[in-house]
């Protein structure tokens, strides 16, 4: 069984997000400044796809985390979810281009 990409706590403070690197991330929502729901394009030779990504900005960090719906097909919709309750409920800037 393949352990899922983001994870919250039991009380919804906390992210844990698994595959970006090696090690775990921990993210409280005070270390979250953004999280954005929207669409990539990746282009190949000759043809582009389009997928949903999940864009989460943290302070200390240059460049956001992103999670793309190739890295997990199967929970994604369900990351998508989760991780707009989790910006909601601890009040972190969020937007969805859906």
């Amino acid at each position: 069984m393949r352990s899922r990409l983001i994870t919250c706590d039991r009380d919804w403070t906390v992210l844990t997000i698994n595959g970006v690197s090696s090690k775990p991330i921990y993210l409280s929502y005070n270390d979250i400044e953004q999280v954005r729901i929207g669409y990539y394009t990746e282009s190949k030779l000759f043809f582009k796809k389009t997928s949903e990504k999940i864009e989460i900005y943290a302070r200390g960090m240059k460049k956001p985390i992103i999670l793309t719906k190739p890295m997990d097909w199967e929970h994604f919709d369900q990351y998508k979810q989760e991780v707009a309750k989790f910006a909601r409920d601890n009040k972190i800037k969020f937007s969805n281009h859906d």
